[in-house]
């Protein structure tokens, strides 16, 4: 019930600036390897700040991490230098555009990541003291997700990508639920809604550009062992050393 009470306090500031948040979303996401056995499970924590317009949603660490501007930095970071993050991508949403940020070796892809098209099922049931409705879509890569979300909170909006439904969505999970998210805390926030700055990115014109670079590196890591010339879209060269591995065994959200 404590949750609820502070939602209700929320709303009624939703007429603040677009640039600030009005609300804060924690999320856990568990992600199992082996759907079999249930074995190799992962568990990332994750951070959504929202209002009706915008909303970023990343883990506290990398925001700390990669805005090092932030004030956050004088109370969350280790002996003054920030821990590195265990989860690095990102998702900004300003409008109806959803730019996500995605790693691919060191390189950070950035692109628009399209709509999802929700279909609305006769599911109910009460999550943290909100009335909920099950929801379902299939995204662009083929995969099916359940998403539960309530009115009682109307905030179009909710973890990764998984955003445009009537309310904000409390949980999230695919067809064999070897992916699961859950909202664990909602509160009221004043905080500054913005995009991670990870300094040297790939804005790629398609999220086909993006999926092309991954599977490239999923099939051949190698090729990223020199240096090799990247650039963005105004021309402007986008090079550094790839050196890291991409294991065989991830599970992607996309």
């Amino acid at each position: 019930m404590r949750i609820r009470a502070s939602v209700f306090f929320i709303l009624g500031f939703l007429s603040v600036s677009a640039q600030k948040a009005v609300m804060e979303i924690n999320y856990e996401t568990k992600i199992t390897q082996d759907s079999i056995h249930k074995s190799q499970i992962n568990i990332y924590s994750s951070n959504l700040l929202s209002n009706t317009l915008e909303s970023s949603y990343s883990s506290k660490e990398a925001k700390v991490f990669y805005n090092r501007n932030s004030k956050e930095i004088i109370q969350t970071s280790y002996g003054g230098i920030p821990k590195y993050p265990k989860s690095v991508s990102s998702v900004y949403k300003t409008k109806d555009i959803l730019m996500v940020s995605m790693p691919v070796g060191r390189y950070f892809f950035t692109y628009e990541e399209p709509k999802l098209k929700w279909d609305i099922l006769n599911d109910r049931k009460e999550i943290q003291g909100f009335s909920s409705q099950l929801a379902k879509t299939t995204t662009d890569t083929g995969e099916t997700f359940y998403a539960w979300f309530t009115d009682e909170i109307a905030i179009p909006d909710g973890p990764f990508r998984f955003k445009g439904l009537s309310g904000l969505v409390l949980e999230v999970y695919n067809k064999n639920r070897t992916i699961e998210i859950y909202a664990t805390d909602i509160k009221k926030s004043e905080e500054l809604i913005e995009p991670l700055n990870y300094g040297s990115n790939v804005k790629t014109k398609s999220k086909e550009q993006f999926l092309e670079a991954r599977k490239n590196y999923q099939e051949n890591p190698s090729i990223y062992n020199g240096n090799m010339k990247i650039f963005d879209e105004y021309g402007n060269e986008k090079t550094k050393k790839m050196t890291d591995r991409i294991r065989s065994h991830t599970t992607f959200l996309d």
